[in-house]
């Protein structure tokens, strides 16, 4: 049986070589959706606004309208300055740019768990960060005008174009374009392990840049005593967690032999009667805060919890997590959905080197120097000497000959 990186590589070989036959094979394959060619490219602007007849339909719009708004509202105040200027000489003048990147692929889960808040997460980032052109790729379950929750979610996100491929295929058709779409610069969105996998193989080929490394979920809850109210939620954020996919992990780290117990218990009664997903929850006992903070740090897990009376004291503490929740209200669902910050945030303990999504995600960054005839002589010279040390002969010519272009035209100045 081929292993997830053969799979993915034949996957993304085909699509680059064949195009469109091959997403729409691979989409009937994979996603069981026969679709034609001029269905996998949908105009968010023509499609008509849905009338969601549910009961929950207003509740649905308003929750999706609510997010919408703290997202954006994080992220346009979190919005770094976009030209930072430095004149350390006379005749010396430095620049560093942030430039929004042009055209952006996002891709948004829609399998087990249709995953609206992604969509919201990456997409309204990315536009705050000034990216004009934005395509999305959600996987086709039913034709896009019967899936009235997604086109208000798209509608309010002011998305404008959507591809309707999931899997592999889509970050190929991404990455790689078709007829018809050009390929984009990066690609955001978490996904599933081949979607990741295929993320992770058209950035080493070069092919596109990427948001975070983003594999299976990961949750760290630490505290020490807990009241009742506690353990419920901190039962809770772990199961949270676990819940995402087989393959999550989740962690409780305590010095409270007690609070273990409790938490686990509550979890036992929890899980009664479930049968959906859960990953692994491993419970860990230190001797006292600072070795749980320690092993916090070492684990850098994706999401981090913080509960008990220690939590704002210990919160300094916490050098490596994807997010940080401090206090009892402050549950990584809360972050999942409407308290603003992205939830798309590195795994697999790369939080270690790597930040969460957001508006700089969508940016690169460029630095500009400017030097005219009253630049110091110092520079040209420190850079000559510097140039020789290291054997770059055309180096050292480089800055010489400026310097004695600078002299001579000293010279010539009345």
């Amino acid at each position: 049986m081929n292993s997830v990186h053969e799979t993915v590589s034949q996957i993304l070989d085909d699509v680059k070589l064949e195009g469109m036959s091959k997403i729409l094979a691979y989409t009937k394959q994979f996603d069981g959706v026969d679709l034609e060619p001029e269905q996998i490219i949908v105009n968010v602007d023509t499609l008509p606004i849905p009338t969601l007849e549910a009961k929950d339909s207003q509740k649905n719009r308003e929750a999706i309208d609510f997010a919408c708004e703290q997202i954006r509202r994080f992220h346009q105040t979190t919005l770094p300055q976009t030209v930072i200027s430095v004149d350390p000489a006379t005749g010396l003048h430095l620049e560093e740019r942030l430039i929004p990147l042009e055209r952006v692929g996002v891709y948004v889960p829609n399998g087990q768990y249709p995953l609206i808040s992604s969509l919201l997460m990456t997409a309204i980032p990315a536009q705050i960060a000034g990216v004009n052109d934005l395509v999305v790729a959600i996987a086709p379950k039913i034709p896009m005008q019967l899936d009235p929750l997604w086109i208000y979610a798209l509608k309010a996100a002011h998305v404008k174009t959507v591809l309707r491929i999931g899997g592999a295929q889509a970050i190929a058709a991404m990455a790689y374009g078709f007829d018809g779409f050009d390929p984009v610069e990066l690609i955001a969105g978490p996904g599933n392990r081949f979607v990741a996998e295929a993320k992770s193989e058209v950035f080493r080929r070069g092919a596109v840049g990427l948001d975070v490394s983003a594999g299976p979920s990961e949750v760290l809850v630490m505290a020490g005593d807990l009241d009742h109210r506690e353990v419920e939620v901190a039962a809770l954020d772990l199961l949270a967690q676990a819940e995402h996919a087989a393959d999550t992990h989740a962690y409780f780290v305590s010095w409270s032999p007690r609070s273990v117990s409790s938490v686990q218990s509550r979890v036992q009664e929890w899980i009664k009667g479930y049968d959906g997903p859960l990953g692994r929850i491993e419970w860990m006992t230190v001797p006292n805060p600072e070795k749980a903070l320690t092993l916090a740090n070492q684990i850098a897990p994706e999401h981090m919890g913080l509960l008990g009376s220690e939590a704002q004291a210990l919160a300094s503490g916490v050098k490596s997590a994807g997010a940080l929740f401090v206090g009892r209200m402050a549950g990584q669902a809360l972050g999942d959905y409407v308290a603003g910050p992205s939830h798309v945030l590195p795994t697999g303990k790369t939080a270690r080197f790597l930040s969460g999504l957001a508006t700089r995600t969508f940016m690169r960054r460029m630095s500009v120097i400017m030097a005219d005839e009253r630049l110091p002589e110092e520079y040209l010279q420190a850079g000559q000497v510097l140039a020789a040390m290291e054997g770059l002969n055309f180096h050292e010519q480089s800055l010489k000959t400026r310097l004695q272009q600078k002299s001579s035209q000293g010279d010539s100045m009345p």
